[in-house]
């Protein structure tokens, strides 16, 4: 009984007009509620938009509808979801191929540390996509990723695999060069986190 009444008067306090002025109320009371609300759908706009980009689960392809699961992840900031973005514009999946936007992206998704964008701007940076072609920026954007990878992950192991394809390439000048550029990186990282 005591069950039927508390959620007769939650159905009172969120019905009718006064849903959304009593949502606020409890949103300023809890904000972890809201956070978790944002948190939860920006993860499932992400996993639609994966699906539907990639076509997995059974889920048909659709480059459009993924763009707008994805765009609206990206929108909180979601670094896997600007990833893919960053890829649809590599690719040309359901937009115009254009190597600066996917660069944009890919580095949005990159500076909040994530691996996978990381290799993804690496890649720009070495094959001269989007950007004049860069050994030592390439080999600096590897280095973050392994650095933000599991060790025996995927990401590590593939960033682990460009450096030692860059090193075969590059000049012990080249290298330094890189070395140096990861340190004032993490240098940079360091003093944002004061």
């Amino acid at each position: 009984m005591k069950w039927v009444l508390f959620l007769g008067l939650l159905g009172f306090l969120f019905a009718g007009s006064a849903h959304a002025e009593n949502r606020q109320r409890v949103f300023a009371t809890y904000p972890q509620t809201a956070s978790a609300l944002t948190l939860r759908r920006t993860s499932a706009d992400f996993a639609e938009g994966r699906a539907l980009l990639f076509g997995v689960d059974g889920v048909p392809r659709s480059f459009a509808t993924a763009s707008v699961y994805l765009r609206s992840a990206a929108a909180q900031h979601y670094a896997p979801a600007q990833t893919l973005i960053g890829l649809m514009y590599a690719k040309g999946d359901g937009v115009m191929q254009d190597d600066r936007m996917a660069l944009q992206w890919y580095r949005l998704a990159a500076q909040q540390g994530y691996a996978r964008a990381q290799i993804n701007l690496g890649d720009m940076y070495a094959e001269g996509h989007g950007v004049s072609s860069d050994l030592v920026r390439a080999y600096a954007w590897y280095a973050n990723a392994r650095a933000n990878s599991m060790l025996g992950s995927l990401s590590y192991r593939d960033a682990s695999g460009r450096i030692a394809n860059l090193n075969s390439r590059m000049t012990p000048a080249q290298i330094s060069a890189a070395q140096r550029l990861i340190a004032e990186r993490q240098a940079e990282r360091q003093t944002s986190k004061r």
